[in-house]
């Protein structure tokens, strides 16, 4: 009976140390980073009053809202404003549109600041680098409405520089109406974005180029490699992962991203090719008042975002690429 009980009691399995080990870690890491956390308190609760609360409003996609009633007390109408969604022909173009100008606008961004910030890292003389990065960050800090104005000021018909030297220089016959093009407001609009906003994304790039061991040159110039041939086999390897820790967070932007600049830019001739999602929600659901459908409609952008992001990542972790 005695062996059998000391049997039983081995028999029990012990705590596990570990647990206690990774516990204890972690309210050392606790006291040891309590002033970081405090300082994060402020953030968690603009995240939760601005973020997290107004998710309650979702609540109106499935509810036939007015304005001046209680969403809870709203008929209940459940996916109807979704069903109205994909048979709505404004949504499909504006959806459309919301995917190539953003997509052109990802490829054509990334390109220009990708190379420029290498051209940037090749260069010797430090002070034309220092005059070249700051013309090319200034425009970030120009408000869209005056880069519009300017932008639509520069094309115009009448008196515009670009008509007015195409003529001087007898290209054209009779000034273009630039923004009167519908099919070319796509590659009107990524022009001046990119223009806007590719010095400013070059310096994620230019710090990467930095970080990059110096012993890789050496190496490099040792083997006799030109300078394409380091930019092609050093430069560019190692700022992959910087590029795509940089295309997932732009990933979700295909869809949400876009309005002031379409807004600004676009006109009743280019609708059909400007007009995005977000300016579709204005129109019907606050121009119109249903706000239902547009309420619908963020639902749909906000599900579609995090699930081309999640995919991205999800294909990105197999080449150890991923955010997270």
């Amino acid at each position: 009976m005695k062996t059998n009980a000391l049997a039983d009691l081995e028999a029990v399995p012990s705590m596990d140390p570990g647990r206690k080990v990774r516990k204890n870690s972690f309210w050392k890491n606790v006291r040891k980073q309590h002033v970081l956390l405090w300082m994060s308190v402020p953030i968690m609760i603009h995240l939760a009053v601005f973020q997290f609360v107004p998710l309650w409003g979702w609540l109106m996609a499935f509810t036939d809202y007015k304005i001046g009633r209680s969403i809870i007390g709203a008929e209940w109408v459940g996916f109807k404003h979704f069903e109205e969604l994909f048979r709505n022909d404004y949504f499909l173009k504006a959806l459309r549109n919301n995917f190539a100008m953003n997509f052109m606008q990802l490829i054509v961004g990334t390109v220009c600041a990708v190379g420029l910030a290498i051209v940037l890292s090749e260069l010797r003389s430090k002070a034309f680098v220092r005059i070249v990065q700051t013309m090319t960050y200034l425009p970030h800090f120009v408000s869209m409405v005056v880069v519009a104005n300017i932008f639509v000021m520069l094309l115009s018909p009448d008196s515009g520089l670009l008509n007015t030297l195409l003529m001087k220089l007898n290209w054209i016959d009779e000034p273009i109406f630039f923004f009167g093009q519908p099919t070319w407001f796509w590659v009107l609009h990524t022009l001046i974005l990119t223009w806007k906003g590719f010095g400013w994304g070059a310096i994620i790039y230019l710090a990467s180029i930095a970080g990059i061991d110096p012993s890789l040159y050496d190496a490099a110039s040792v083997d006799g490699a030109t300078r394409w041939q380091r930019v092609k086999y050093i430069v560019i390897p190692c700022i992959v992962p910087t590029l795509v820790l940089l295309t997932i967070l732009s990933i979700g932007s295909l869809l949400t991203g876009g309005f002031e600049s379409q807004f600004l830019l676009g006109n009743v001739i280019t609708a059909e090719y400007s007009e995005v999602i977000s300016i579709v929600a204005l129109r019907l659901g606050l121009n119109k008042g249903d706000f239902s459908f547009g309420t619908a409609v963020g639902i749909f952008n906000s599900l579609v975002s995090l699930t081309m992001v999640l995919g991205v990542n999800a294909i990105a972790r197999r080449y150890q690429t991923n955010l997270f």
